[in-house]
């Protein structure tokens, strides 16, 4: 059961910049295939939704997710920045501003940092990787841990009676308390979670890859015992610079047999659940000389569980031909991302302040993405 009323959030960035034109296929729009004669995915192909737009087929293991109105899909969106560097887009995306002079704590961070903790847990907030999520920068000790499988200490350690002396050693005023007490405290609440015996339920069979293995773990945590509140994850290796129509292929498979794993296996725990899916910016309309696709602007962000208004393309769809391109060659962003955040926080999340979390943005703060 879950230990809060609120919405557990699990938010996926696509490092690299993810191909939202091949992954949500626009194939009612004759430029698509104009701009990307070689590497298009074929109309007859595509995964229809709504007569204009359809699915790479690739993402076949997501369609029942639409189909049943907990998978909405957000095109030409993302943060006009202006950058096409990866670090500082993916710097920006994180941190909620369109500039350099904004704040640098993350958007995910300062909403953390203002709203009511609904535990002391250690595990409130956690990112599965090796660094601490920059979303999550200026929150209240967040963790960040590689494999939650691999968290803590060697049986000789333990016998050893060295986590006490750590622990009495942190009780008093030293270099790096906060973060060692917290780094202690998530080692007992781990151990007692025994997240070894959580099991995926419902038939959930994830992906043996490392995307498919976060979302395991995702699930363990909100299974257990742990109070979680927001969990962090990367998927890698969406720079599809050459042979687009091979690489995105198997990006798009490992990120639908995984969500599509994690979806099962939450089953009805689906409904306090919010995953969002995004990117520091999509790619150039037209395929380059090696059949892949450059830097560009708009892309796709994907929001699935509870209070989605699925089955739905969220697009003020800009059109292809190439008086339309951002720049003569971008898919233009139409709705910006931080509309999706605001209306994610305020209609899911407790307590959201958006003047705070993302300063200097005027809104809108809803795209008809959330119904409550």
């Amino acid at each position: 059961m879950l230990l809060t009323d609120r919405d557990i959030l699990v938010c996926i960035f696509q490092r690299g910049a993810a191909d939202g034109l091949n992954a949500l296929v626009p194939y009612g729009d004759t430029d698509y295939y104009s701009q990307r004669s070689t590497i298009n995915v074929p109309a007859a192909d595509v995964l229809d939704l709504d007569g204009f737009f359809g699915l790479h087929p690739a993402l076949t293991p997501i369609k029942p997710i639409y189909d049943a109105g907990d998978l909405a899909l957000v095109h030409a969106t993302g943060i006009p920045h202006g950058s096409r560097s990866h670090f500082s887009a993916q710097g920006l995306v994180e941190r909620g501003v369109d500039d350099k002079a904004g704040p640098t704590t993350g958007w995910l961070g300062r909403h953390m940092s203002i709203s009511t903790p609904a535990s002391s847990s250690a595990f409130r907030m956690v990112s599965i990787s090796g660094n601490v999520a920059v979303s999550l920068l200026g929150a209240d000790e967040p963790l960040a841990i590689s494999n939650l499988n691999e968290f803590g200490f060697d049986q000789d350690i333990i016998d050893s009676g060295y986590p006490a002396v750590l622990a009495d050693l942190y009780r008093s005023s030293v270099p790096f308390q906060g973060p060692a007490q917290a780094a202690l405290a998530a080692l007992d609440e781990l151990g007692a979670a025994n997240l070894d015996a959580i099991l995926p339920e419902n038939g959930a069979l994830y992906p043996a890859t490392v995307l498919g293995n976060k979302l395991l773990q995702a699930g363990q945590l909100i299974k257990s015992n742990l109070p979680v509140e927001v969990i962090c994850l990367d998927s890698d290796g969406w720079d599809h610079h050459e042979n687009l129509p091979n690489y995105i292929n198997q990006s798009l498979t490992e990120l639908a047999e995984s969500l599509g794993a994690f979806y099962t296996d939450m089953g009805s725990r689906m409904q306090s659940v919010s995953v969002l899916v995004h990117t520091e910016f999509g790619r150039r309309v037209a395929q380059n000389a090696s059949l892949g696709t450059d830097h560009g602007t708009g892309s796709l962000a994907y929001l699935l569980g509870g209070g989605v208004n699925g089955g739905q393309v969220v697009s003020n769809w800009p059109g292809l031909a190439p008086a339309n391109l951002e720049m003569g060659e971008d898919l233009k962003i139409t709705t910006d991302l931080r509309t999706v955040l605001a209306e994610l926080l305020s209609k899911r999340l407790e307590g959201a302040d958006l003047n705070t979390v993302f300063p200097g943005f005027s809104g809108p703060y809803s795209a008809g993405v959330f119904s409550n």
